[in-house]
């Protein structure tokens, strides 16, 4: 069971709606889906929403600064980087897709290696979002930093219900579970 879960993307009205902030859209619905309040957090740029079992969180920083706030978390907490979940984007699955995972490389995504780097390990769980990859001669920033065309939106919608289906998985029954299940 995971105690800290981390959505990450980007603060700001600007970059609300976005690809890269698919993290943050999974722990909003799993907040919603909770009933559960957000309200700042004093001692770190972020936003936190209390559940029965977990700390809901939404570092207040860019995507590869997120470790900063990670970090200060697990040591004000007192909590092992085992205990966390960090929640993303990702532009290598298609969109919808989802892959869980324990642990592991971050495969070139900004925000899991900023985790990795500062807490010191890749072990964390961590659950990617399909997103797509860009369109031939997209550049990749642009792209994760472009609201989803309306007709990816009921993929998207689709996409963050079976997030906090599989977060929920996870926390009831284990990550390896909901890999089995949840996994493109």
């Amino acid at each position: 069971m995971f105690s800290l879960i981390f959505g990450l993307g980007n603060p700001g009205l600007e970059y609300a709606g976005t690809r890269h902030n698919v993290g943050l859209m999974v722990v909003e619905a799993i907040a919603r889906r909770g009933k559960l309040s957000w309200r700042p957090e004093r001692w770190g740029p972020a936003f936190v929403a209390q559940g029965k079992q977990a700390l809901l969180i939404s570092p207040l920083c860019y995507m590869n600064e997120s470790g900063v706030v990670v970090r200060k978390f697990i040591q004000r907490l007192g909590k092992k980087p085992e205990e966390i979940f960090v929640v993303v984007d990702d532009c290598t699955l298609p969109l919808g897709k989802l892959r869980l995972r324990p642990g592991g490389s971050p495969g070139g995504h900004r925000g899991l290696l900023s985790v990795a780097s500062s807490i010191g390990t890749e072990g964390f769980g961590r659950l990617r979002c399909g997103i797509g990859p860009p369109p031939h001669g997209v550049d990749l920033a642009d792209f994760v930093l472009a609201r989803f065309r309306d007709e990816e939106l009921p993929a998207l919608e689709a996409m963050v219900e079976r997030s906090v289906d599989a977060f929920e998985c996870c926390q009831e029954y284990g990550i390896e579970v909901a890999m089995s299940r949840f996994n493109a």
